[in-house]
């Protein structure tokens, strides 16, 4: 299990580091990250993980504000193309597990 909260811990650095207008490049990214965090949720997390699960928590509600102006601005221009609608649903997909803190039991 550790490596998958490391995957993670490596993956919202590089999605912390990216400059602002370059967001579109994190889909990929974000799609990774929706699948670890799929595949950690899918069992209880084990107290021996529970600081790693902290961590996880804290960097997951410090992407949803980093990109929180970038999601807004895509739903104000969701018509506008299809690649648009990707992205927010993969941002949401990847970052609504660990919003609440409640859906990844330990």
């Amino acid at each position: 299990m550790r490596p998958l909260f490391e995957e993670v811990a490596q993956i919202d650095e590089h999605l912390m580091a990216l400059p602002f207008g370059a967001e579109p490049e994190a889909l990929l990214l974000l799609t990774r990250r929706g699948e670890l965090v799929a595949a950690i949720s899918a069992d209880p997390v084990r107290a021996e993980h529970a600081e790693c699960l902290a961590g996880m928590q804290a960097s997951t509600a410090a992407l949803l504000d980093r990109y929180a102006h970038f999601r807004r601005r895509l739903a104000a221009e969701i018509g506008e193309s299809r690649s648009h609608r990707q992205f927010l649903e993969t941002l949401t997909d990847s970052l609504s597990a660990m919003g609440t803190g409640g859906e990844i039991r330990a």
